[in-house]
């Protein structure tokens, strides 16, 4: 088949865009405000270098979730057509990487074959490491976890921890942290598996290692670029200047003003930390906008400049749109979410779509209310988040029989999947398996098949047909191809009574038929992933299935993909989001609610200082520049939670946006901002004059004649 190969015009591009786009030597930092065009910028910088003769080969771009990966390589695509464009490297980082220890990991230990473990499955892993030590229960797991994570993402080992490096919560004890992140690390390896942070850690280690294979790289990949740079943390930093160090030609593209993932390890120091990394970058600024009412930039551009530590930019638009923003108080959480649904009425007799609105929150908790109101005026509504995909567990028990049918010496896979039978299998089985495992040094299903009736009792018949269905599925999963793989996921359902775990433990019927949907849908969703691998690696039709890169594929796909799915596919709905989970996103009308000290900035950031209060104006900074046109801010003055009834005060950063930007229900915005604060103080006052009353009578009835 013969392709065309456009011209690539860049007409369209403003002068800032096309500096951007054409100098493609050297280092350059594009700091791209909000709405400004960055994707566009990159696509087309790649699609120069294609037109001027670069190999495809030899560039990688690189960005933090798939759905960015596929939208940029299917915009260069458009722009030079696919012949020119075969070959590109379009991936996020953890992929990059894992490509990368695939062909090279077992230089640094890395088993061949390797597979890739869930956040679930890592949990139970420390878990696991502090009963051996018998400090169960003296460490939150969560705790100690995360610490392991932050660790990797600083490129530091459990003998960098044990050795004093690396920071410490106060009150934790170094010696456990550290001892139980070696036999975490020594767990991974005995299952033949990496968690999400090895990819870029095993990698750094790796091409420390071996300063060649860091050449080959450099040499293959003369062009690298990143988008979302303000999201990388250390580790992906260090990586970047190993390979890129050697040629200089690197371009990142990031908004510092942006960064609010710290809680992931990104820190939005990385722009200034590349350009002493990379002396002499040219920096270019994209300030155009071509999102936003100027009405709504200057509001943002306001609130950001309160923060001292950023690159200065000021974003501007062509929108000559005068609508203020709308700010109001509101009594509760519940009549907050009654403003909404009237609000939306109103903006749909307008000509606006049910989905051109988001509602955006601080915290999941608040999306009940404001679903339920929506739902009662007859509006259509979709809470986007919560629990993920691949955290739900009808998906993570199919995934791990289709773990099995890749590799049934699985041992991760194995537990999940036996566990998951409703064949009577109980713990004290698994605890028998387990040491016949151990003792034997087999996998867990090799232990289960040479267990004789004095390991395993009266259950032995139940497991020995457990081992035989999973041998026949791995083998009729061998001959399996991207159209007939879906068979395979649908044998595991069949076989394994799937649908009959699911009716016999879930009461709650509007549950149990989500959760039967879901298990029925994932063998087409099998399916797909598999024709997306084959697509992507050009494998001709009827080819056996690529298990490890389908596997790789599958632990890799995060929310990213199963939002897009759901938001792209999805019916004409209201979406109803966390301020993290839009960025990225633009809808003509955005409600921003719960604009409340404690909620927005979180009284957690309070914990951290002027840093937590600077990521929490620029996650609102975020959440404003979603809007097009219509922008509403509101707040309760009584938010009702687990611990009771509180009085709230506006948020501070109300008071950072300028006064004449605002408008409220009655009178002057920012009136409704100091009244909010007054009443909130009132309310408290009489709360605890109740509570001192009470208090009082409370004694009394205890101690009858004693004076207060």
């Amino acid at each position: 088949m013969k392709y065309s190969t456009p011209k690539v015009d860049l007409a369209d591009l403003n002068p800032e865009q096309r500096a951007a786009a054409e100098n493609f030597t050297g280092p350059m930092l594009i700091l791209a405000g909000a709405g400004t065009g960055k994707t566009r910028v990159i696509t087309y910088r790649m699609a120069c270098m294609l037109q001027r003769g670069v190999a495809p080969g030899n560039i990688a771009a690189m960005t933090f979730t798939n759905k960015a990966a596929r939208e940029m390589s299917g915009r260069i695509t458009e722009l030079v057509g696919p012949a020119r464009a075969k070959g590109l490297s379009v991936s996020t980082f953890h992929s990059f990487c894992l490509k990368i220890l695939r062909d090279h990991g077992h230089a640094v230990g890395v088993a061949p074959g390797f597979g890739i473990v869930d956040t679930g499955d890592q949990i139970d892993l420390v878990a696991r490491a502090l009963k051996e030590k018998q400090w169960g229960g003296t460490v939150p797991v969560e705790d100690l976890h995360g610490a392991i994570s932050r660790w990797k993402n600083a490129l530091l080992g459990p003998d960098d921890i044990l050795a004093g490096r690396g920071q410490l919560a106060p009150g934790y004890d170094r010696e456990v942290f550290g001892r139980v992140y070696d036999l975490y690390e020594r767990q991974l390896k005995i299952n033949r598996v990496i968690d999400f942070d090895d990819c870029i850690y095993k990698t750094f280690l790796l091409l420390r290692k071996d300063p060649e294979l860091q050449k080959s790289l450099a040499q293959k990949f003369r062009y690298i670029l990143v988008d979302e740079f303000q999201d990388t943390n250390f580790a992906q930093l260090t990586l970047l200047g190993m390979i890129a160090g050697h040629h200089q030609n690197i371009c990142v593209v990031g908004d510092d003003d942006q960064s609010i993932y710290s809680w992931r390890g990104a820190m939005y120091e990385t722009l200034e930390e590349f350009e002493r990394m990379f002396p002499g970058t040219q920096l270019v600024k994209l300030e155009q906008n071509y999102r936003c009412s100027n009405v709504i930039l200057d509001a943002a551009n306001s609130l950001i400049r309160n923060n001292s530590k950023r690159k200065e930019k000021s974003l501007w638009s062509q929108n000559t749109s005068k609508r203020p923003i709308r700010l109001v108080p509101l009594e509760t959480a519940d009549s907050e979410a009654r403003w909404i649904s009237e609000q939306c009425m109103s903006l749909l007799g307008g000509g606006i779509r049910h989905k051109d609105i988001a509602v955006l929150y601080r915290s999941n908790a608040q999306s009940r209310p404001i679903e339920m109101a929506l739902r009662e005026a007859g509006l259509r509504a979709k809470v986007f988040g919560g629990t993920g995909f691949f955290e739900r567990k009808e998906v993570k028990d199919f995934l791990a029989f289709v773990k099995l049918a890749a590799d049934p010496d699985d041992r991760l896979a194995f537990w999940r999947a036996i566990s998951a039978c409703p064949s009577g299998v109980g713990i004290k089985t698994l605890e028998r398996l387990a040491a016949l495992a151990e003792r034997k040094k087999l996998s867990p299903l090799q232990a289960a098949e040479t267990a004789g009736p004095d390991d395993l009792g009266r259950i032995k018949p139940a497991v020995d047909e457990f081992c035989t269905k999973i041998r026949g599925v791995w083998q009729g999963a061998q001959g399996a191809t991207a159209d007939t793989i879906a068979n395979v996921g649908e044998q595991i359902i069949a076989q394994f009574k799937l649908l009959d775990e699911i009716l016999m433990n879930t009461k709650d019927a509007p549950a149990r038929l989500r959760k039967l949907e879901m298990i029925k849908s994932l063998p087409g969703w099998l399916g797909n992933a598999a024709k997306a691998v084959a697509i992507r690696d050009e494998q001709p039709s009827g080819a056996p299935v690529n298990w490890a890169k389908l596997m790789d594929r599958i632990m890799l796909t995060g929310e990213d993909d199963r939002n897009k799915d759901d938001s792209e596919n999805a019916a004409d709905v209201i979406s109803l989001m966390t301020i993290h989970a839009s960025k990225g996103l633009e809808f003509p009308a955005v409600f921003v609610v719960g604009v409340e000290e404690d909620l927005l900035p979180h009284k957690n950031s309070l914990e951290l200082g002027e840093a937590g209060i600077a990521e929490e104006r620029r996650l609102f900074y975020v959440a404003l520049t979603r809007a097009k046109d219509h922008l509403y801010l509101s707040y309760a003055l009584d938010r009702s939670s687990r611990m009771g009834t509180s009085s709230r005060r506006p948020s501070r950063f109300l008071s950072e946006i300028p006064k004449h930007l605002l408008a409220g229900e009655e009178g002057s915005a920012m009136d409704a901002v100091t009244d909010g604060v007054a009443t909130a103080l009132k309310r408290e006052e009489l709360r605890r004059k109740e509570t001192i009353a009470q208090l009082g009578m409370l004694r009394q009835s205890l101690f009858p004649g004693r004076t207060p």
